[in-house]
């Protein structure tokens, strides 16, 4: 899955659109995401964007592994 990402809001983005890509696996018994986010437009949205993408993903896993 790929898809293109931006913010209205924030300045740092204008003009600008970055690009997601997840990437789903066959695994033991489940399956393995990977989740990439490229094309940020500074390292403090990255850092922020990593921040969000953990969080969003932590609480996927524990919702999936009820």
């Amino acid at each position: 899955i790929v898809f293109t990402w931006q913010w209205e809001d924030d300045e740092d983005w204008e003009n600008h659109v970055s690009i997601v890509t997840v990437e789903l696996d066959d695994a033991d018994g489940g399956t393995d995401l990977r989740l990439t986010h490229e094309q940020l437009p500074n390292e403090d949205s990255r850092d922020g964007h990593t921040r969000g993408w953990n969080s969003a993903l932590d609480k996927l896993e524990k919702f999936f592994s009820r």
